[in-house]
């Protein structure tokens, strides 16, 4: 896997880790130009299109725009599984994830599995399992 750099996205960062892990840190609201930025950007080609992990640092997180969570569901998700470990989210915040991720799943199909986790060591394990479910992928 090529190495690439981290992004900053207004207080946010996303950075990368083998093999293939997409790592979103949360500070602040996500603004509607957020959103915009982070739609925006391709999904990672290390696993063939056939999934996408994704681990979310969420203990900052200070919530999500109507305008911001109607363009993050209506973005498109061209890979076959994406898999969305968050970490240190508040039940709140894990109600909210959930009703978001319901709502994308039906305007795009069942397309996002969740994981919510108290860790960043839990969460990476579970990235891994789930890796491990498409063997080929990291082949093609």
């Amino acid at each position: 896997m090529e190495k690439r750099e981290s992004l900053q996205i207004g207080k946010h960062t996303l950075s990368f880790e083998d093999p293939g892990i997409a790592v979103h840190v949360y500070r602040g609201p996500i603004t509607l130009e957020d959103m915009r930025v982070l739609v925006d950007l391709p999904d990672m080609d290390e696993h063939g299109g056939r999934f996408q992990l994704a681990l979310y640092h969420m203990q900052e997180f200070g919530g999500l725009d109507a305008a911001a969570r109607k363009l993050g569901a209506e973005r498109p998700r061209p890979a076959g599984t994406y898999y969305a470990a968050y970490v240190g989210a508040s039940f709140k915040t894990r109600v909210v994830i959930s009703l978001f991720t319901r709502a994308a799943n039906l305007l795009q199909g069942q397309k996002t599995v969740l994981g919510f986790f108290d860790d960043h060591a839990s969460a990476r394990a579970w990235l891994l399992e789930c890796r491990a479910k498409h063997p080929a992928a990291d082949k093609q």
